[in-house]
């Protein structure tokens, strides 16, 4: 049999995954028949336990060998049992029933007379102790602590203390007396038996809700009483006269000094009116160690962070809290990625609180918008919303355009962020330049288009829609334009569908006046449409637009050789297989014929959008704009003047789409009359399945319709009392796709049911996690429940 090294050195030898697999497989087998045998000699069954744990560290089964750590701690060779011990705590945890083994033979070591054997069975009995254990067991640590001077075996007998009264509350009447004992004693009262102190001060006031007697407020009294000599302990540790042999990069023991930090916290925080008395003399303390703490290393890193988290924790004075904030500041400045996550992560919670202080270091939060790692990006990213006020609201807005610039493919998830919460802060604060916003989201979308839903490409095309200044409004459409037909060097990339679905619309809306500018020719802007409908003929929405640009702009040239090409874009979609462009295809060459006078009203320019003010929580008044049901797309884009209108001002410019349509033509509106009315009362299917139920709604799920690759689901929300501002959100699993449809309502009355579609695409069990956001009697509310189909995609 070789060695635990030969082992280690064979598996990461194996140069394919079978042969790893083979490798352990076939040890793991070999392990378990020796530890069978009886008569293995205990170096033998000592080193098939190494081996057994490097196989718990690759994540194989090890619970064939239990018995055969207990049997290890039983033997009285040190090394058998050192091993013993460590595959206890590794392979045990405390809801196993073999543990009851383990009772007599911990037992037996913790009165044994070697300090070490003493010091392991105090650490398993700490790691793995259950409720049973820690009654059974509780003596002979008290046994310890009462007669043991072993300052190490004092120190691991407090920590295994606190480790039983998290187990069981009721051995806190024991153990507490210790605290004042321990600190009073000049030879026990070393670092490391302040450790264990500050730990049994911890669980003591942590387990206040737990306690079942009614001594506790005495308890708690002389826990509190220690406070004044936890100041002086740390006043003395960051003076400059401290021990050569606790330093630690020029900190005094910063280990200790965290856990006292953290023992006051949780002192001031869960006992407030007991300490009281002594929060100013904790403001000082914190103050002087917050000013006082020099130093770059990560020991004096530690002690400060652990201040700064004590500061907004207990919510101190003003002062502490700026002082809190330029510390982080400082964290940020330096050059250590671990240390500006942590300050990055703290001001993220911090800036609520103290927005001004928090402003003071944009430019260090910037920089780390450019830094290589991308959890510092993440987190600066959403530092940089959480600061961005209408006072600063540009100077960032360029930073987080650069950051967009030096974006990868690989960071698709934080651009949409950054994207989303760029829209929502435009519409949560006023801003005077109507065209700085629309500047700014059209360079976005130059940038990151490829990764923008079209419904955010919409907001875009809102805004150029209802921007007054046409000078302006011409002159960005016409640089759009002059990218997008490669008349300039920079060059767009081809899977950007979000510049290339803005580019379709710019032609067909704003054609004419680009011709009378002479800023293009008849046969660039065709061509252009024509390439769009040959390179990306299988994207459904993309040439969807395309047929309605080209059906505008049809009216808009005078080149009989261009109408006719751009017909025959129209008409090569009156066969497509996809029943939507096939009768757009059809209707569309329906109007082609039509005269010019009726073309010209139907194809008129598009209206302005009645967009609603803001309201409080940033998000527009009016509906959201959403997609609608796609059979209604062409019937709204052909209704009269007046019923498209009274639609727009009813669905508040629901879809992109709606914006081609605005005309007059008697004829083409009989032959297509819209069908868009009020929503329907919806019922929920006899086939759907319960899925969530809670006092204020009644979930459920059903199939509509399923293919391979792909399903189509409705969740349906019947509401159990009056609900509003209802959002639903959804995640399918890593290898799906989810698509969310719009919401059928936001706010639901007793009884009344509302709808939301999803599209999954992918592989793999349909599973979902959902997560309902809304208002009903008892306030702000939110469900989450997870929901696993029986098909498979």
């Amino acid at each position: 049999m070789g060695s635990l090294r030969t082992f280690i050195k064979d598996v990461r030898g194996a140069k394919t995954l079978a042969e790893e697999r083979s490798i352990v497989t076939k040890e793991s087998a070999r392990i378990r028949t020796k530890l069978k045998d009886d008569h293995l000699v205990p170096d033998k069954r000592r080193k098939n336990i190494q081996k057994l744990l490097y196989l718990h560290i690759l994540g194989e089964k090890t619970h064939f060998a239990q018995v055969e750590c207990i049997n290890l701690i039983a033997s009285d060779d040190f090394r058998n049992k050192r091993v013993g011990y460590l595959a206890a705590m590794v392979l045990l945890d405390e809801h196993q029933d073999i543990l009851t083994l383990l009772t007599n033979l911990l037992n037996n070591d913790l009165n044994h007379q070697n300090r070490y054997v003493v010091s392991m069975a105090l650490s398993t009995l700490g790691s793995l102790t259950s409720p049973e254990l820690a009654r059974d067991l509780y003596p002979d640590v008290e046994n310890i602590l009462a007669r043991s001077t072993d300052e190490f075996l004092v120190k691991k007998a407090l920590q295994c203390a606190a480790k039983l009264i998290e187990r069981d509350t009721t051995l806190l009447e024991i153990f507490y007396p210790y605290v004042g004992s321990i600190l009073k004693s000049r030879q026990l009262c070393t670092h490391g038996g302040l450790l264990g102190v500050a730990k049994l001060c911890q669980v003591a006031v942590s387990c206040r809700s737990r306690y079942e007697y009614d001594n506790y407020p005495e308890i708690l009294q002389s826990i509190v009483h220690k406070i004044p000599e936890f100041f002086s302990i740390l006043q003395d540790m960051n003076s400059t006269n401290f021990s050569a042999e606790y330093d630690v990069s020029g900190t005094c023991d910063p280990f200790l000094q965290v856990e006292l930090l953290y023992t006051l916290r949780l002192m001031f925080e869960l006992a407030p009116q007991e300490t009281a008395q002594y929060k100013n003399k904790l403001n000082d303390l914190l103050t002087k160690i917050a000013t006082d703490s020099a130093g770059s290393k990560n020991s004096a890193n530690a002690v400060l962070y652990e201040c700064v988290r004590t500061i907004f924790a207990l919510q101190l004075d003003q002062s502490l809290k700026v002082l809190g904030v330029n510390v982080l500041g400082k964290f940020l400045s330096g050059k250590d990625n671990n240390t500006k996550y942590v300050s990055l992560n703290t001001l993220l919670r911090v800036a609520p609180q103290e927005p001004k202080a928090v402003q003071k270091h944009k430019m260090f939060i910037s920089r780390c918008l450019s830094d290589p790692d991308i959890s510092i990006r993440t987190r600066a990213v959403d530092l940089t919303f959480a600061i961005l006020n209408e006072t600063n609201m540009k100077e960032l807005m360029d930073e987080l355009v650069s950051f967009l610039k030096l974006s990868g493919e690989q960071e698709k998830d934080l651009i949409i962020n950054v994207v989303d919460q760029l829209i929502s802060k435009f519409e949560l604060y006023a801003v005077e330049s109507e065209w700085w916003v629309i500047e700014i989201m059209v360079q976005v979308l130059k940038i990151v288009g490829q990764h923008i839903s079209f419904d955010k490409v919409s907001n875009v095309i809102v805004m150029i829609n209802n921007a007054q200044d046409l000078d302006h409004k011409t002159r960005l459409i016409h640089e759009t334009l002059e990218l997008s037909l490669g008349k300039k060097e920079e060059a767009i990339d081809g899977d950007n569908l979000g510049w290339k679905l803005l580019s379709v619309w710019c032609i067909g809306e704003y054609g004419d006046i680009l011709l009378q500018r002479n800023m293009f020719l008849e046969t660039e802007l065709t061509h252009y449409l024509c390439l769009v409908n040959g390179i990306y003929s299988e994207n459904t929405k993309l040439i969807s637009y395309t047929l309605t640009a080209a059906l505008k702009l049809s009216a808009k040239i005078q080149s009989p050789s261009c109408v006719e090409d751009l017909r025959q874009l129209i008409n090569g979609h009156s066969k497509d297989t996809n029943i939507i462009l096939q009768t757009k295809s059809v209707q569309y060459s329906f109007i082609l014929n039509q005269p010019a006078s009726q073309r010209h009203d139907i194809l008129g320019a598009m209206p302005l959008f009645e967009r609603s003010g803001k309201n409080g929580n940033g998000s527009s008044g009016s509906k959201p704009m959403v997609k609608p049901q796609e059979q209604n797309l062409l019937l709204e884009l052909l209704e009269e003047t007046s019923t498209s209108n009274g639609a727009a001002a009813g669905n508040n410019s629901e879809t992109l789409l709606d914006i081609f349509g605005n005309g007059s033509s008697d004829g083409a509106s009989q032959l297509l009359k819209s069908s868009t009315k009020a929503d329907p009362i919806i019922n929920i299917p006899q086939d759907s399945v319960e899925t969530y139920q809670s006092d204020d709604m009644q979930v459920f799920f059903k199939m509509a319709s399923m293919v391979p690759g792909e399903a189509h689901l409705e969740l349906y929300v019947r509401g159990h009392a009056q609900i509003s501002n209802l959002q639903v959100l959804a995640a399918a699993s890593k290898t799906q796709k989810l698509v969310m449809g719009n919401l059928s309502m936001a706010s639901i009355a007793a009884g009344q049911v509302c709808r939301q579609e999803l599209k999954v695409s992918g592989s793999g069990k349909l599973k979902f996690r959902v997560k309902l956001i809304h208002e009903g009697p008892s306030g702000l509310t939110t469900d989450q429940f997870d929901h696993k189909f029986d098909q498979s995609l």
